[in-house]
Formats: C-alpha cells, structure tokens, sequence
C-alpha cells in the first residue's frame, strides 16, 4: 500500500532523467559509455525504491523499500570513480585486484544492509516519525564507513576532474570543466548541509538529487562534447610511454627532462642525468648548435646488441614564440636497418648455400678486375662442376643433393682467402675469382679445394655419398691502366668462358681434377693438372 505525497515529485523526475541518460548511451562502444549506464542504472534503481520509500506509510513498508534501494546504493558510488577513471584516461588503476576490491565492498555493504536486523552495524534503530517522509534511523559503525567510501569516491572524483581540466587539449577543455563541476557538486551539496547548515531539500535525502546534477552535467560532457568517442589523453602519458627516447634540452645544451625509454635507453635512473651537459648524456649525438640534418642516426648498445635510432630535432618555442629549448627525440629503426640488411643479404645471397649469387659475383668480380687493371696485378679465375650430380639426386634424392651442394659451398668458402670472391655460378657449378694470384698460386688453391671436397665424408641414411670436383682455371695478368681506362681483355664474361672451357677440358678428361687455361692477352693455351 502506498500513499503519494509531494516530497516524491523531485524524485520521480530525477528517475526519468536517469533512466532517460542510461538509454541514451546505451550501445555506445567505449568502456566510459558503458559504465555511465551502469552508473545511471544505480542511480535510477536507489531513486526509485528511495521513492517509495518515502510513499510507504508502515515501518515493514519503508524498511522493505530501505534495503532494496542498496541494490542501487551499494555500487552506485564505486561505479562513479570508476567512470571517473574511464573518463579521465586512467584506466590502468583498474586492475584485476582493484575491480575485485571494489565489487567486494559493494557486495559487503548489501549483505551487512539485508542482515541489519542480526547485528545493527548499518542502523542501531528504524522508526517512523508522524509528519517526516522518510524513514529515521540511528546510524551503526558500518553506515560511517559506507558514508566515508562514498565521500572518498567523490574527493577521489574532483581531483581527477581537475587535475584532467588543467591538463587536457584544448578539444577536451570543455568537457574537463563539465566533469569536474559533475563530480564536485554531490560534495558541495554535502558541504552545504554539513557545514553551512543550508538545507536545500528539507525532510528528505538530497544526495539523490546531487548526483542527479551531476549525471546532467556528465551527459552534457559525454553527448555534447563527444567524450564518448573521442578519448582524451594527457600529454603525460604520451610521453612517459611512447617507445622513443625524448630528451629535452634548455638554451644552454643542459638536460631539462628525459622520458623513462630515454633514461633506459642511456642507463640512467631516477634524475641522474638532469642538470647535466647534454654530451655526458648524449655523447653520440651532434651538438645542439650543430647545423640540424635530416638523416642524423645514431648506433647504441641495447642490452649488449647494437640498436640503431634515427634522430629528430624539434625547437621549444614558449607562449611569447621566444626559443626556451630543445627537444631531441630518438626513433628506434633496428627492426627497419635489421630488415633492410635481410633483404640485402637475400638479394646478394644464394638461398641454398648462403655465398654469393651470380649477379652480386659478376658486379664484385668487375670491380676487382677494374682494381687488377689499374694495378697491374695478376689473378685468376676458377671455374668448379661437382661431378657426376645428377646421379646423386637420382641415387640418394635431391634432399641429399642439396646437403651435397651445401657442404661443398661450406669447404671451398673455409679454403679461400678473405680477398678472393666465391659465389654458386648456377646449379652444381661454382665459381671464384682470386686477386693477386699468380698461375702457380692459382693452380695450388684450386687443387687444394679439388682435395678438400674429395675428403668429405657424407652420408644419407648411412650410405656413403662420394663427392669430387672438377675445376678449369684461367690466369693472367693485364697492363696497369688508368682510372678511366678498361682494356677489351678485363672482360668478365670473357675470363669466365676461358675458365668454363677449361673446367669442360677437366670432364672430358677424366673429372676431378684441374685444368689450368694460361692466358696470353686474348689467346688460351691449356696445361693439365
């Protein structure tokens, strides 16, 4: 049975505004939206029992009503520092033992409300009193602890606002000011009572109606202003957790502030490093007056690798537009320098046995010749075939064949001088170019290498493979030229037919063995070894 009275009126419209805001931003996508209906939906729940409440004319009535409001009350100043952080981008502070802390409590506080009747922590006594709306109640220890969590999520609520206002862009200025006037007006309207003795609802409980206003404001700052689809971030945490290095310098070169990746990056912690002349801390790096570059990169040690960072200058220009510093800021780019030398290394590398490829061979070999040419030195060019290859792909399977061609790459590469150039020509063929060497030197690597493949011992499924080599290597030696001279006889391709009609005479001869082709300015003559 319920009787209406007046005092209900501010109530019921609070009820539709609350419940009105919570389906506004029902289906939002952001957590803030999220938890702003389960806040209106707290708030919507206590209004209503706090309502009827206060239009049940029994004791059992308003007791009934009394507890059930908890199930809105209890959570409802949680669910509001929660927003509070969602709203002011601190989202971190809600961890996993946090939210488990703050469901606890709530869950606490409507357990100690429906079992008052056992141990009256919440209410030392309940009664009705002929001419007041509401319920009277003596308040039991628990009430005060209630009563304190609720004004710690208020306070905790201002200073986030405000410190939020102060340090917001300017896009998000507005809406800072409409959510600290938000989470400011429950306490003042506290502070009002409890200190001014200023009454503004008499008879009955105006926090309700606090928070109403504040819900006005926080929807006038979440709709009008776009907080839930644009998301504020301080320019704090951009900068404390953005994975570059951010120095900033004063006019003199001295360090003003570093970022933890800066202070990490340089091995620096707490404020060492503050205060400092920027090469102490920056010694790799140009001076600050040096002439500004576009390309400016720096290499570091990072946990005993090298990393390498790129490096961007930006000035520091007051509110005046006068010059105050400097900001230095390094971009790691290991990954984009690490990524680069792969595809390098795949572009000048065989895939298979990891020496050079043809093409990079014939652009170094060309170099090498033009070298030779100016300096009248002698080299020579080896030509190698491992004999009798397709019978080991067709014998033992082109598995084998390839650990064939890998072990034989990995020998003749282990024989040959830092100096000399090796590559895989093509196929089983392989080819190398020794600078400085004479036809007598020549012909003692390459019979080297013939001897070295001849040893190897390799298997497949304990199958002996037996693996020689043929070779043909041409010798010789060119007039010195100048730098822009380049005599018909440098000819690469020509050395290379000359050794490959060498290598050919060392097949039709008997295989596994060398062939030595002794140039004479464009003519072959050929001695077998």
């Amino acid at each position: 049975m319920l009787e209406y009275t007046p005092y209900v009126v501010p109530f019921l419209v609070s009820l539709g505004l609350t419940s009105a805001l919570a389906l506004v931003a029902v289906g939002r996508p952001s957590p803030a939206a999220r938890t702003f209906v389960w806040l209106m939906l707290g708030l919507s729940i206590w209004t209503l029992c706090y309502a009827l409440e206060l239009c049940s004319p029994t004791l059992a009535g308003k007791h009934a009503w009394l507890v059930a409001k908890y199930v809105g009350a209890a959570p409802t100043p949680l669910l509001w520092l929660v927003f509070c952080l969602y709203a002011t981008g601190r989202e971190a502070w809600l961890t996993r033992r946090v939210q488990w802390t703050l469901a606890g409590w709530a869950a606490l506080t409507f357990a100690v409300v429906c079992t008052d009747s056992v141990h009256h922590l919440m209410w030392t006594e309940l009664r009705v009193v002929p001419g007041e709306p509401e319920l009277q109640a003596g308040h039991g220890p628990f009430f005060w602890l209630y009563a304190a969590a609720i004004y710690a999520s208020i306070l905790t609520s201002v200073v986030l606002f405000t410190r939020f206002y102060w340090t917001a862009q300017p896009l998000f200025r507005r809406q800072g000011l409409l959510l600290t006037l938000g989470g400011f007006a429950p306490l003042a309207g506290r502070m009002s009572e409890d200190l001014f003795g200023l009454d503004l609802l008499p008879r009955v409980d105006e926090v309700i109606f606090f928070f109403l206003v504040s819900a006005v404001l926080f929807a006038l700052a979440l709709f009008r202003y776009s907080a839930l689809r644009l998301v504020p971030i301080a320019h704090h945490l951009v900068v404390h957790n953005i994975r570059a290095g951010i120095v900033v310098l004063d006019l003199s070169g001295r360090v003003v502030d570093l970022n933890p990746f800066a202070r990490e990056l340089f091995g620096l912690t707490g404020n060492a490093g503050v205060g400092a002349p920027s090469h102490t801390v920056l010694p790799y790096l140009a001076p600050p007056d040096a002439p500004q570059t576009t390309d400016e990169e720096v290499t570091l040690l990072s946990r005993g690798q090298p990393a390498y960072f790129t490096v961007q200058r930006s000035p520091i220009r007051g509110a005046s537009g006068r010059l105050s510093g400097q900001a230095v800021v390094l971009f790691d780019v290991t990954a984009r320098r690490e990524a680069e030398q792969q595809l390098r290394q795949l572009a000048q590398s065989d895939a298979l046995t990891g020496v050079h490829n043809r093409r990079h061979f014939v652009t170094l070999a060309g170099q090498a010749l033009a070298q030779a040419g100016r300096s009248g030195q002698p080299f020579a060019v080896v030509m190698m075939d491992i004999d009798r290859f397709k019978g080991i792909n067709d014998t033992y399977g082109h598995p084998a064949g390839d650990e064939v061609l890998r072990a034989v790459a990995q020998t003749c590469q282990a024989r040959l001088r830092r100096t000399d150039l090796f590559a895989r020509y093509g196929g089983e063929e392989f080819v190398a170019l020794l600078p400085a060497t004479s036809a007598p030197e020549a012909q003692q690597v390459a019979e080297a290498l013939r001897e070295a493949v001849e040893a190897l011992r390799l298997e497949d499924a304990g199958r002996p493979i037996p693996v020689t080599l043929s070779l043909g290597l041409v010798a010789g030696q060119t007039a010195q030229t100048t730098q822009d001279q380049t005599p018909q006889d440098l000819d690469l391709h020509a050395w290379i037919a000359q050794a490959d009609a060498a290598l050919y005479a060392a097949k039709t001869g008997g295989r596994n063995r060398v062939t030595l082709a002794v140039s004479q300015g464009r003519g072959v003559g050929m001695a077998v070894g």
